[in-house]
C-alpha cells in the first residue's frame, strides 16, 4: 500500500501544475513522515538533500530570459508563483523519497519492478517500471564508488564544505555513468521500436 501510494503521490507531483496543490502534496507526505516510526531517518535524509531546493529556489529567482526589468521582477507575484511552484515540487519528490527509502526497510525494487511490469496502459507503466529497474542500478553503482572511497581511504568529512566535496566526488561519476546507461537503452529501445506511437 505504501509503495502505491508514493507512486501515485509521484504522478501527481508532475501532473498537478498549480503551486497549491504542490504544497498540500508537501504537507500530506510531511504528516506521513512524522506519523513514521522512522521519522527521524526520513527527515534527516531529507534535510541533508534540501541544500538542492535552495538552489532550485535560486535558479529561478535568479535566472529568468525574456524580463524586460529584470529587477522589478522580483516584485512580481507571477515569479514568486513560478519559483515556489518548483520548489515544492521539487521537495515533494526528495521527500517522496526520503519517505520510500527509509520508512521501508525492506525495500525490494525487484518487487516494485515485477508489480508495474504487466500493467495495462504498458505506455504509461513501462517507463515506470524502467525507472524502478535503474534505481536499484544506480544504488550499487553509488555504494560501489562509496566503497572504492572507503578502499582509498576517503573518509566523510565533518565540516560542510568538505562534505560537499566529498559527495561531489560520489555523486558526479554516479550521474555520469547513469547517463550513459540511459544513453545504451535509449539506443536499445529505439532500435527495437519503442519510439513508435
Amino acid at each position: 500500500m505504501q509503495i502505491i501510494l508514493s507512486l501515485l503521490a509521484f504522478i501527481f507531483v508532475f501532473i498537478f501544475d498549480l503551486l497549491w496543490m504542490q504544497i498540500s502534496v508537501f504537507g500530506i507526505f510531511l504528516f506521513l513522515a512524522l506519523m513514521s516510526s522512522q521519522r527521524k531517518d526520513i527527515l534527516k535524509m531529507f534535510i541533508h538533500f534540501s541544500i538542492l531546493l535552495v538552489f532550485t529556489l535560486v535558479v529561478h529567482l535568479f535566472f529568468r530570459f525574456g524580463d524586460l526589468n529584470y529587477w522589478q521582477g522580483f516584485f512580481s507575484v507571477e515569479v514568486w508563483s513560478k519559483t515556489l511552484y518548483y520548489t515544492f515540487r521539487n521537495a515533494n519528490i526528495l521527500l517522496i523519497m526520503s519517505y520510500i527509502i527509509k520508512s521501508r526497510d525492506n525495500l525490494n525494487m525487484e518487487t516494485v519492478t515485477a508489480f508495474l511490469e504487466n500493467r495495462k496502459p504498458s505506455k504509461f507503466f513501462q517507463p515506470l517500471s524502467l525507472a524502478s529497474r535503474y534505481t536499484g542500478l544506480i544504488a550499487e553503482e553509488f555504494k560501489s564508488i562509496q566503497q572504492v572511497h572507503r578502499i582509498l581511504g576517503i573518509q566523510k568529512p565533518k565540516h560542510v564544505i568538505a562534505q560537499v566535496k566529498y559527495y561531489t566526488s560520489l555523486i558526479l561519476p554516479t550521474i555520469i555513468s547513469s547517463i550513459e546507461r540511459a544513453e545504451h537503452l535509449s539506443i536499445a529501445m529505439t532500435s527495437r521500436g519503442y519510439n513508435k506511437v
